[in-house]
């Protein structure tokens, strides 16, 4: 503006001696001077109004705004020479602009693009649709339209409303830079092929430094400069979680590509994890197992981090919603020597069944007798471990199967362990699929670009990029945090992402390894509603753990409350609820409850209940007559001896027998019947009958000639 200066003086004014030296202090800088020179200058006409125009500038070039406008709005009222005036308009609009007046200031420049200077209408155009387009906010927008009845600026706003100014914060140095750097070359691809057709699309990038500290001032001084209706980043969970307090105070919506944490989506309305977290994966993979492949008891091995601990987090709340148990659960820092937690996991499954616990742990003991009580390992553990965990687990000889997160997707660590890792099933991000044709399209562009294949990362930033530009062209009117908030899923390049009421992607894909046969993806959709059977199902595996872990007074209880709860909500006669599959399991499962309590009234109640659907079942048969010998003494224990030569039930009718004649007081009875039974490898009548044995052997001992 030096030069509309020069000439709006020299043409409307003859310079005076204070004019003279005003204007020469300006032209050299000497604002402070200046400004000292005329404050003691009084007067009116066209000498005084330019040496106070040059003093409001003065102000403006010192940063004190406030000054300029009070001297320039004074001069615009008695100021009757068009190029000065507008000069002196421009200057306060700025200076409104610059103390935050932005709606004022926007009204002022918007007259002035009629000036009949077109060195102050084209700069006042420029400016006014920078501060329209990159620090108004949607509230101001409002305010403007109803100040202001200008076709052009209108436009300026509607283009405004449908940018996406996008500010990227990503470490380009340090620890990170390598993943920064990729995401960032994914989002300037998209930019690049996308910004052809979304004119209104910008990306700025912060380089966070991997440094919290640096981000955050970095970060605050850009958004304070400049108006973004979008935030990309970090990486990690932690530099993530200061972002999203940046974007609530700011209130600008936060895309968040990879942190982990679940509660950083819970921070702020205004951020939207697209990764889905440990947690999530932890909760999914229980409830598949419990679910669709009836799994109840549990243990865990987990790695002592961020995503281990988030995993079992995740994994024991979905555990315990359901009803059922983690039996054990231990941590480590190092994989390679994991003897004394899986030592220990051993044990306690062992002393479920009160066993030696120290002869059970013996070298032989291992290969001979597996641990049977846990249905499956949950082992979150990276791929970097996974080699060496599961080798480990393995040799200590539990029948359970495995579960795992996403450090077991490598198929060929799992060929290397074939038998060890079959039927293991493992969660993983929903990931880009190569045959989808928009994936082959940017695939296809992007190696014309960089002569290679893109990574992980580079097809994570260029999909984020691709989804926020389809979703704003599809959405023109709408805010983007609006945009962000109604949506409940999407398919993109990188994957899936569904959202739900969250903020957090909880899009997963889950997989099967088998022996010989590889990879095979499973079929799994969330579930989130509860049906009317669920305590009933809750009441049902919570019993079953009961029986498990030997607590069989609960189990009974716990059975006979998810009987009342099927009852009360499946609709259907008598006879259909009697031969449902469910309720014949449970029933047979409490009158079982009930006889290893000796609580043989209860049993045989149950046990007739059962045989009146299926009366073919010879286990519940003799069961139900031991429990009706033990009832009416008068029952003979030989009624029992049918079952004798039975392959299967001869070890238990002897046991049996043998308990009745012991009750009975016959001793030598019932130590024929448990020698029987000894003898068919029954571990009970080897106790008792030591037992026996030793008694008899006191006894004769005790006896003395006289």
């Amino acid at each position: 503006m030096k030069g509309l200066l020069t000439i709006l003086i020299s043409t409307a004014l003859l310079f005076s001696i204070e004019t003279d030296k005003v204007k020469n202090l300006y032209d050299s800088g000497y604002y402070s001077q200046l400004i000292n020179y005329t404050d003691s200058i009084t007067g009116s006409g066209p000498d005084y109004n330019a040496v106070m125009l040059y003093r409001g500038l003065a102000f403006y070039k010192i940063r004190d705004f406030r000054g300029s406008k009070r001297i320039l709005e004074a001069l615009i009222e008695v100021c009757n020479c068009e190029p000065l005036k507008d000069t002196a308009l421009y200057y306060t609009a700025l200076s409104k602009i610059k103390l935050g007046e932005n709606v004022e200031g926007a009204v002022i420049l918007t007259r002035l693009m009629n000036s009949s200077s077109q060195e102050i209408s084209e700069n006042s155009r420029s400016v006014l649709e920078n501060l329209i387009y990159y620090k108004l906010e949607d509230a101001d927008y409002k305010d403007i339209n109803a100040r202001i009845f200008d076709k052009e600026v209108s436009e300026f706003i509607d283009r405004s409303s449908n940018a996406l100014k996008i500010l990227a914060v990503l470490p380009t140095t340090g620890i990170d830079q390598e993943a920064g750097k990729d995401i960032l070359t994914g989002l300037e691809f998209g930019l690049k092929k996308l910004g052809t057709k979304h004119k209104n699309l910008r990306l700025d990038v912060v380089n966070s430094e991997g440094k919290i500290a640096v981000m955050t001032k970095k970060v605050i001084e850009k958004l304070n400069s400049t108006r973004y209706n979008l935030i990309i980043g970090e990486l990690r969970s932690d530099a993530t979680a200061a972002l999203a307090g940046i974007a609530e105070l700011k209130k600008i919506p936060l895309v968040s590509p990879t942190a982990s944490a679940k509660e950083i989506s819970e921070i702020s309305d205004q951020v939207f994890q697209l990764n889905t977290t440990s947690y999530t994966f932890g909760k999914q993979i229980a409830e598949y197992a419990i679910d669709s492949l009836g799994y109840k008891t549990f243990a865990i091995l987990s790695p002592l981090t961020e995503d281990g601990n988030e995993s079992v987090s995740g994994f024991t709340s979905k555990v315990v919603e359901k009803g059922c148990s983690v039996i054990a659960l231990e941590w480590y820092f190092e994989s390679y020597d994991l003897n004394k937690q899986i030592q220990r996991i051993r044990e306690k499954v062992m002393s479920i069944d009160s066993l030696d616990t120290e002869e059970y742990m013996s070298t032989d003991s291992l290969k001979a007798v597996p641990a049977g009580k846990i249905d499956a390992f949950f082992l979150p553990v990276p791929d970097s471990d996974t080699e060496s965990v599961l080798s480990q687990v393995s040799y200590y000889n539990f029948t359970a199967n495995t579960l795992g997160t996403y450090g077991w997707n490598d198929e060929k660590i799992l060929n290397k362990l074939n038998a060890n890792a079959d039927s293991l099933v493992f969660i993983k991000e929903s990931s880009y699929n190569i045959e989808n044709s928009a994936y082959t399209d940017f695939a296809y562009k992007f190696r014309n670009e960089f002569n290679r294949n893109p990574k992980y990362l580079e097809i994570l930033g260029y999909s984020i990029m691709d989804m926020l530009v389809s979703l704003k062209d599809s959405n023109p009117d709408r805010s983007v945090y609006k945009i962000l908030s109604d949506l409940k899923n999407c398919e993109t390049i990188y994957g899936k992402m569904i959202w739900k009421d969250s903020r957090s992607n909880s899009a997963s894909e889950l997989y099967m390894y088998r022996n010989g046969k590889g990879l095979r993806k499973l079929n799994f959709t969330e579930n989130d509603d509860l049906d009317s059977l669920t305590n009933a199902k809750k009441f049902y595996n919570t019993a079953y753990v009961n029986e498990i872990t030997r607590h069989y007074e609960k189990a009974a209880l716990n059975y006979e409350k998810a009987l009342s709860e099927y009852k009360n909500n499946l609709t259907v006669s008598d006879s259909l609820f009697e031969n449902d599959r469910r309720i014949k399991n449970i029933v047979k499962r409490t009158g079982e409850a009930y006889f290893i309590l000796g609580d043989y009234s209860k049993a045989t109640s149950y046990f007739d209940r059962y045989l009146a659907v299926d009366p073919e079942d010879l286990q519940v048969r003799f069961k139900n007559d031991v429990s009706k010998a033990n009832i009416d003494p008068d029952i003979s224990p030989e009624v029992l001896s049918e079952y004798t030569y039975n392959t299967d039930l001869a070890s238990d009718a002897y046991f049996e027998m043998g308990n009745m004649y012991l009750k009975m007081n016959e001793i030598k009875k019932a130590m024929d019947y448990f020698s029987a039974a000894s003898e068919l490898k029954n571990k009970n009548a080897d106790k008792i009958l030591k037992q026996l044995r030793e008694e008899e052997k006191k006894n004769n001992e005790n006896k003395f000639e006289w």
